[in-house]
């Protein structure tokens, strides 16, 4: 009888430490808090349309590629190094000015200018 208990006992334990060691499935940290990453989003689009007066048509296209380039993190493993990450900013920011129009471009580039001038100085 004292063999059977110490079967029993010995089965419930071993089954209740596979039970507990069952991986945990994480969600995606890309896809947490799509509200706030929106709302960072639109907060981004009116920074620049204050700067270079976007039209609609091209918020639109803007819009499209921030979301594009959500989707691509957000399933990709490739771009979760650094390295990756970097190179898809740069991929979208060179999209992003592919919008613009020249005269736009340089008002950006000399609104960028201008403040970067300004955190750069010595004293």
């Amino acid at each position: 009888m004292k063999k059977l208990i110490f079967a029993i006992a010995a089965i419930v334990t071993s089954s209740a430490g596979n039970t507990f060691a069952q991986r945990y499935n994480r969600p995606n940290p890309a896809v947490i808090d799509a509200r706030a990453d929106n709302a960072y989003e639109e907060f981004k689009i009116n920074k620049l349309d204050e700067i270079v007066k976007l039209s609609r048509k091209q918020e639109n296209q803007i819009k499209k590629i921030e979301n594009k380039y959500d989707r691509l993190t957000g399933r990709n493993k490739r771009y979760q190094t650094y390295q990756g990450m970097k190179r898809l900013e740069e991929d979208k920011q060179r999209e992003i000015l592919s919008v613009l129009t020249p005269v736009q471009r340089q008002r950006l580039f000399a609104y960028q200018q201008r403040f970067e001038h300004r955190y750069n100085r010595r004293g």
